[in-house]
């Protein structure tokens, strides 16, 4: 899956990629030097784990301008370049990739009044939800409201974007362009999708 997201990232001209790792870094430096890619790995090494966002504080001083972060876990297939032109037109500090998503429940959902008593039943219920990819967007200044060796999620690193006045966009794509290979049934699909 990695390689998969690299070569994604390489048709638009990456040719430097930080992995971030800790659980089992081992078997994921083995493999990256077995391969001999034709493009600059550096492993970011998290002494414990880092959060989702945490291991960005070690990136201090090594990225210039705005860079993409991905999770490991995820194929996502859009326009890399249009994305970077919607980041740098609306002036975002974060911009992340969100997919519409459709939930249905199966079943009939009960919907109580303000005395516990039922109110109606909505049969089916359907929500249309938008999604955190975990794709982002990011220009280098935000690495700085990162604390350092810090448990910090995306979700903590945007709040406090938000908070500080920061703006955060989101960049639009399709439900069936993108699949969370870390859900088992999403995997499976993954699969028959390749």
């Amino acid at each position: 899956i990695v390689e998969h997201i690299i070569d994604r990232f390489l048709n638009i001209g990456s040719k430097h990629f930080y992995l971030s790792v800790n659980y089992k870094s081992k078997i994921l430096k083995a493999y990256f030097e077995e391969l001999k890619p034709k493009y600059k790995i550096s492993f970011i090494e998290e002494k414990w784990p880092l959060g989702t966002a945490g291991s960005l504080n070690l990136l201090k001083n090594q990225v210039e301008g705005p860079f993409f972060v991905t999770n490991c876990d995820i194929i996502i297939k859009a326009d890399l370049e249009s994305l970077l032109k919607f980041h740098l037109k609306n002036k975002y500090d974060i911009t992340l990739v969100a997919s519409n998503k459709e939930y249905i429940i199966p079943y009939g959902t009960c919907k109580l009044n303000k005395e516990g008593h039922l109110s109606h039943i909505m049969e089916k219920p359907q929500y249309d939800l938008l999604i955190n990819t975990g794709l982002y967007l990011l220009n280098q200044e935000v690495i700085k409201m990162v604390p350092e060796n810090k448990f910090f999620n995306f979700t903590d690193l945007i709040d406090k974007m938000i908070k500080s006045g920061g703006k955060v966009g989101v960049f639009p794509i399709d439900e069936t362009n993108w699949i969370d290979v870390g859900q088992w049934g999403e995997y499976k699909n993954a699969i028959k999708f390749f």
